[in-house]
């Protein structure tokens, strides 16, 4: 498996949306920590953690809080790590558009986004969501499923990170089917040869670009 889930297109690249899904057990809290240690690395972009859950990953990540957005990126260049977290938000529309507004040239993960980008999207989703390229901002949405996204979460992203998931038949909304399919073959092809016992993690994953059939 590669080591990085950034697509190698050069160190100037468009910025992108990631759709991260995967079940429990699979891998993807990992594969977002190295995800994010990769931007820092190749692209020197700074990530905000949007962490409602309060996962213990994330502990040692400097707290950020809602007021502090404005000033984002002029505090991130004074951490030689500027890794952040936010949590216990009551309003997501503020943060979304705290992002919009404030932050640029940054790579932002959207944890347990499952809860919140499902059905019609608010207008403070939306903009993040169309804005990412004129932002330089990378956003990664770590999702539980295919079936479960909102559709226009699928038509403003580029790349999949597809790992094992509860998916048995894929939703019409999902794009390049022919290409989601394959790659769950394969993943559980590499899942039942690498992890056959049980209980171990599978951690079989694809990076499917979606822009293209």
């Amino acid at each position: 498996m590669p080591e990085t889930y950034v697509p190698q297109i050069g160190d100037l690249r468009p910025s992108s949306v990631f759709l991260h899904i995967g079940a429990k057990k699979t891998g993807k809290t990992q594969g977002t920590l190295n995800m994010i240690v990769d931007m820092w690395k190749r692209q020197r972009k700074p990530c905000i953690v949007f962490d409602i859950g309060g996962q213990s990953e994330y502990d040692d990540f400097i707290p950020l809080a809602l007021d502090d957005l404005e000033f984002f990126n002029a505090m991130a260049d004074q951490e030689p790590f500027p890794l952040y977290r936010v949590r216990s938000l009551d309003d997501f529309d503020e943060f979304f558009l705290g992002i919009v507004e404030w932050v640029r040239n940054a790579f932002v993960v959207f944890e347990d986004a499952t809860s919140y980008m499902v059905g019609n999207l608010p207008e403070s989703h939306r903009r993040l969501l169309l804005g990412s390229r004129n932002h330089c901002n990378d956003y990664l949405f770590n999702l539980h499923s295919l079936a479960e996204p909102a559709p226009f979460l699928f038509r403003h992203a580029e790349y999949i990170i597809l790992r094992r998931t509860s998916d048995v038949k894929l939703p019409s909304k999902v794009p390049v089917p022919h290409k989601i399919e394959k790659a769950m073959r394969e993943i559980d092809a590499e899942n039942r040869t690498l992890y056959p016992d049980p209980q171990m993690p599978k951690l079989a994953f694809r990076l499917i670009d979606i822009t293209a059939a």
